[in-house]
């Protein structure tokens, strides 16, 4: 019998970059404290964004190398088993080698779920984005870290523009003022007015200079087009990134940063240590106690 050994298959084509981050350090967490290789083939396009590690590369993590993992570096590999992967038909038919991890109680994979399932002479798949490992990831943090640095290019652009408001200012707001998809998204619940970032922002500004006394700027991210309007305050600057990962690495570097609920938010608060405030439509800042960073993500 064909034995496959430590292995875990991750596929859910959820979301974007953010919520595949998501799914991604945390089954990342759990192979880690296990001893599991992963393939992750949702997080395999959006790979090129980070720093290739030996170990790490192609949203492939390798604890040893294996036939099954160079077999999986090919894009053909890739392609075909996305597709046997998406059929219950042939996940039953291949029971003999695939084992399938599935959520207990709801739609959220706890490690529970993945210790009580895993069956280690047979290829382990999960098929659910929300995966829970939250306390792995705070002990492997620094692993994970390290394998998801963005891409020299992606850190080099990032840190001119942070290099240039340090020299301007002693304190950095970042703001992600998720808009695009956010006007639809539960009946646009989370999709708030430009002035009402700006308040937010003036807010939190005003706390930082009379607590610190540090001259506070700010930053704007979007992924939508920011209207120069916004930038009428000289304190104000209006991010230019031109891609994702480029404003995740900016928020990232900031001191403190605001947003509405968003698994981009809470990478960015996780991955660069950054107090956070979740922004709802009733918010007021008062208080710098208010900001905490993400211990999960």
């Amino acid at each position: 019998m064909l034995v496959f050994r430590n292995l875990l298959i991750v596929y859910c084509d959820y979301g974007r970059l953010a919520n595949r981050v998501h799914t991604h350090i945390n089954a990342l967490a759990w192979c880690i404290e296990n001893n599991y290789n992963l393939i992750n083939l949702s997080f395999c396009k959006y790979s090129y964004m980070f720093e290739r590690d030996p170990r790490h590369k192609y949203g492939i993590f390798q604890q040893e190398e294996n036939l099954i993992n160079n077999i999986f570096l090919l894009n053909s590999c890739k392609e075909f088993a996305r597709k046997i992967l998406l059929s219950d038909k042939w996940i039953v038919r291949l029971s003999w080698f695939i084992n399938q991890v599935r959520s207990n109680d709801s739609n959220i994979i706890e490690v529970s779920d993945i210790n009580s399932q895993i069956h280690h002479k047979k290829i382990n798949l999960i098929r659910n984005w929300d995966i829970n490992c939250s306390e792995l990831l705070e002990k492997h943090k620094t692993e994970i870290r390290n394998f998801l640095t963005p891409t020299k290019r992606i850190l080099e652009s990032s840190a001119n523009i942070i290099n240039y408001l340090r020299s301007k200012y002693g304190c950095i707001i970042g703001i992600h003022a998720r808009r695009g998809d956010y006007v639809n998204y539960l009946n646009g619940i989370y999709y708030y007015p430009w002035d009402a970032y700006i308040k937010w922002a003036k807010e939190t500004k005003k706390i930082l200079e009379q607590t610190s006394k540090n001259k506070v700027g700010i930053i704007i991210c979007s992924d939508e087009k920011l209207p120069s309007s916004l930038a009428k305050d000289q304190f104000i600057h209006l991010s230019k990134g031109e891609e994702i990962m480029e404003d995740i690495n900016i928020l990232s570097m900031c001191d403190y940063n605001l947003g509405p609920p968003s698994s981009f938010g809470t990478w960015v608060s996780w991955y660069g240590e950054v107090p956070r405030l979740v922004l709802y439509r009733d918010t007021k800042v008062f208080s710098i106690n208010q900001f905490q960073v993400s211990k999960s993500c």
